[in-house]
């Protein structure tokens, strides 16, 4: 049984950049070939273009991330078909955990999987959009923030998993 799972995208206007970036990548080197009237590159331009178009799908994997918070662990991973990065936290470690505001660009340079500061210490961060997370004190003084659209209720899934009531 998961006592909580959250599923995130990244903001529409990533999605639709990484879109606009991956029609770009298919579109110029067919219209740039038919425009030199080069017929001679079109049979390296094909596995060239099936290459890209697969590659394209990378970054769409990767606009999605997921929280789960079982008996034993916090589990956040990056990917929506296949996982591309998975953090696993052991609910036994964690001594703190608290619902926060915190500054995205300011505190660690953006959204994703970054590192920066959080109340003057250092701080790694997993988000995809907002300003919400769950601050986790966890380890011998490893700070986290997971980015979260629902944070009191991911902190009180942490906390109840973990026994504790913070």
């Amino acid at each position: 049984m998961t006592p909580f799972r959250e599923e995130q995208r990244f903001a529409l206007w990533v999605t639709c950049l990484s879109a606009l970036t991956a029609l770009a990548a298919l579109i110029v080197p067919p219209v740039a070939t038919w425009l030199a009237k080069d017929a001679s590159a079109i049979p390296v331009l094909i596995p060239v273009e099936l290459f890209v178009a697969a590659l394209m799908l990378l970054p769409f994997n990767l606009l999605f991330i997921t929280t789960e918070v079982n008996e034993k662990e916090v589990v956040v991973t990056f990917g929506r078909w296949f996982p591309v990065y998975r953090k696993r936290i052991q609910l036994q470690n964690i001594s703190e955990t608290r619902a926060v505001y915190y500054r995205p660009i300011w505190d660690a340079g953006g959204w994703g999987i970054r590192w920066g500061c959080f109340e003057g210490k250092r701080c790694s961060y997993l988000n995809a959009r907002g300003d919400r997370g769950v601050f986790l004190l966890h380890g011998p003084e490893t700070r986290l923030i997971i980015g979260s659209q629902e944070p009191e209720q991911l902190a009180d899934a942490i906390r109840r998993a973990a026994g504790r009531h913070q």
